[in-house]
């Protein structure tokens, strides 16, 4: 017989390296002398490809969880690691190409620029990575299609219903292809039904693209629908499923 092969289980049994994780994360602010504090010790992991929504009361500190871990505001405490890596070790050009590469963002306010059209501004942060403009027109334009409006790209915002805009701001997130999305209240100025598509749209553009998305919302109905459920409770977050 030949010799044991030393390590090949503990090798395979290996857990896969989260795609993000929040170690005993921090947050507090000042508020004159009081310091207020938002985030306890919150730790929570997140793998590629893995869907889950964020739910808590208003005011417990959900945007600011997702800023933190999103990389737009520091930790007071704690640690935010992509694949292993520290975000806080990075310098402010490393940790701004990195949020713009790897990170997409969608928020209540679609936030985009009246002047340009749709295909404009789904192309931004392509054109803000100095990408060619040709290559970030057809980016955008691809992804406008993803979301369902290839037949709006030149419409300027005032023109699109509030409903387009949100889907506009999503393919903005998505055009360069980041392996997360983070979405706080996506569908919080829309009415039910058109809330109710963004959602079924984040749901199968994360099963079609296989990108990560953590989204925040105060639809219970919406987030008990998602693979999986966390609250934010006194600073930490919970599994609720």
């Amino acid at each position: 017989m030949g010799e044991p092969i030393i390590g090949t289980q503990s090798i395979s049994s290996a857990p896969a390296l989260a795609l993000l994780e929040a170690r005993a994360v921090h947050k507090s602010y000042w508020l004159g002398q009081k310091e207020i504090h938002v985030l306890r010790g919150a730790s929570f992991s997140l793998h590629a490809g893995e869907m889950a929504s964020l739910v808590g009361p208003s005011g417990v500190g959900k945007s600011t969880f997702l800023h933190v871990i999103g990389t737009l505001d520091p930790a007071t405490q704690g640690a935010v690691l992509f694949e292993g890596r520290d975000a806080t070790a990075f310098s402010e050009e490393e940790l701004a190409r990195f949020r713009n590469e790897t990170i997409g963002f969608v928020f209540q306010s679609h936030y985009l620029l009246p002047e340009f059209t749709a295909l404009e501004n789904a192309a931004m942060p392509a054109l803000i990575l100095r990408k060619p403009r040709e290559e970030a027109l057809a980016a955008a334009r691809e992804v406008l299609q993803l979301v369902g409006l290839g037949h709006r790209i030149e419409h300027k915002p005032g023109e699109l219903s509030g409903g387009e805009q949100q889907r506009v701001a999503l393919a903005r997130a998505l055009v360069l292809r980041p392996r997360l999305l983070l979405a706080d209240e996506p569908t919080g100025n829309l009415d039910e039904a058109t809330g109710e598509g963004i959602h079924q749209l984040l749901t199968e553009l994360n099963q079609k693209l296989g990108i990560a998305a953590i989204v925040v919302t105060h639809n219970q109905r919406l987030a008990e629908r998602m693979p999986r459920r966390l609250r934010l409770h006194e600073g930490l977050v919970i599994d609720a499923a």
